[in-house]
């Protein structure tokens, strides 16, 4: 009896922020997001998908209007398919020693010119899509078909589907116990649902002004009914009492 409440009594000297510390706010966040934003100008032509959406990765969520660009391409790459052919006729004519290798060179770098402009309009229409870059939901959408959209405006946001995790600055002089892996107790202001946080990184600096620290942690169990945006208070867990 007496071994126990000494240990005891050591575990609490030893981690005197644990036993004292207040709980401290935390967000949470999704485990990856994108806010995808146009590249070019120009009007919205469609919107594949609605707020909520669950989409997979390499889904065009929408796209612009890019006809000007579709016919300059389909012209760039009639250019191609002529110079092809007529490096092709001086190619099968130097062969039968009727055209010099002059113009045979200058036909193969007339089709690498051709090929290059229609690769050139080939990223550019590339930008005329907005893809989901991972597997995700709808988390909002900024723009309505027919909408003219500037370089740089936003047109949707993603949010993963995985586990999600909270985000949060602790005071500074938890970082003599707190490294990764280690958990805290955490419950969620909309639900009063509780969870476990398991800390996954720690910020390399600490603030100088508020004199805390940021980490983020993932969130242990069921978290169906935790989602990007919520909010909630964490705290060391205490430390369980010996008998």
């Amino acid at each position: 009896m007496i071994r126990h409440t000494l240990a005891f009594a050591a575990f609490v000297a030893a981690f005197p922020v644990i036993a004292q510390q207040a709980p401290v706010r935390f967000l949470v966040v999704a485990n990856r997001e994108s806010p995808l934003s146009a590249v070019v100008p120009g009007r919205i032509a469609r919107i594949n998908v609605q707020l909520g959406d669950s989409v997979a990765a390499g889904k065009v969520l929408a796209s612009l209007d890019c006809s000007d660009l579709e016919a300059r391409r389909a012209s760039a790459n009639a250019e191609y398919n002529a110079a092809q052919l007529r490096y092709e006729a001086k190619a099968k004519l130097q062969g039968l020693q009727s055209a010099a290798a002059l113009e045979v060179e200058l036909t193969a770098a007339d089709v690498d010119r051709t090929r290059s402009q229609v690769r050139i309009f080939d990223a550019q229409l590339a930008q005329c899509r907005f893809v989901a870059p991972f597997e995700g939901r709808v988390a909002r959408v900024h723009v309505k078909e027919g909408q003219g959209v500037a370089a740089g405006a936003p047109v949707i946001d993603l949010v993963g589907t995985g586990v999600p995790k909270a985000r949060l600055n602790v005071p500074s002089n938890w970082i003599s116990w707190l490294k990764p892996g280690a958990h805290l107790d955490a419950v969620v202001d909309e639900t009063g649902a509780h969870y476990t946080l398991a800390v996954t990184r720690i910020s390399g600096r600490v603030d100088a002004v508020s004199q805390t620290v940021e980490i983020e942690a993932d969130f242990q169990g069921d978290t169906a009914q935790v989602w990007p945006g919520m909010s909630g208070r964490a705290q060391a867990p205490k430390p369980a009492a010996q008998g």
